[in-house]
């Protein structure tokens, strides 16, 4: 197992590697909201997100680094009105040459310890059905199946229904 890496939240300066990440870890698996070189927001964007996510009470973006590459990344998104404040939107991917080293799980455990700081009960996903992997891996965090939203992804010109999953924090 590699542990060279360090988790740390993203900042604006990260928006460069960002991108690359993104394009790269798109190519890698069809269980991503874009494929391969489809994140195609320009730099002054990512950066201004990372900088309001930063700035965030209910969000926050965090990223592994190895040798200074960015190796993982895990958002949680927080909803602004009072009466969902609560809760938050989750999504992680890990680039394909370090899964099963235990990173999605740390990365999780970190957006957990966050998610309380920021006193947010409740963690929501969509994971695409036929995600094992990933499907394993929540249901090990504790996460609980709520439900199936129909024809969530369209990949490979296919349609894929998402199993939804939240977290109740205690």
């Amino acid at each position: 197992m590699n542990n060279t890496y360090i988790i740390r939240e993203a900042v604006p300066d990260d928006a460069e590697k960002m991108i690359s990440y993104l394009n790269q870890v798109g190519g890698e698996s069809d269980n991503l909201m874009h494929g391969k070189n489809e994140f195609n927001v320009p730099v002054e964007g990512v950066k201004r997100k990372l900088a309001m996510s930063k700035d965030s009470e209910n969000s926050v973006v965090l990223i592994a680094l190895d040798n200074d590459q960015i190796i993982a990344r895990a958002e949680l998104v927080g909803y602004y009105p009072a009466r969902i404040r609560h809760r938050a939107i989750f999504s992680i991917s890990v680039k394909k040459e370090y899964w099963n080293q235990g990173i999605g799980t740390e990365m999780i455990e970190k957006i957990f310890e966050q998610a309380k700081n920021m006193k947010i009960r409740i963690i929501e996903l969509e994971a695409i059905t036929d995600n094992e992997r990933g499907i394993h891996l929540y249901h090990k965090m504790g996460f609980a199946d709520i439900g199936i939203y129909k024809d969530y992804f369209y990949v490979n010109g296919m349609f894929k229904d998402a199993v939804v999953m939240q977290k109740i924090l205690g």
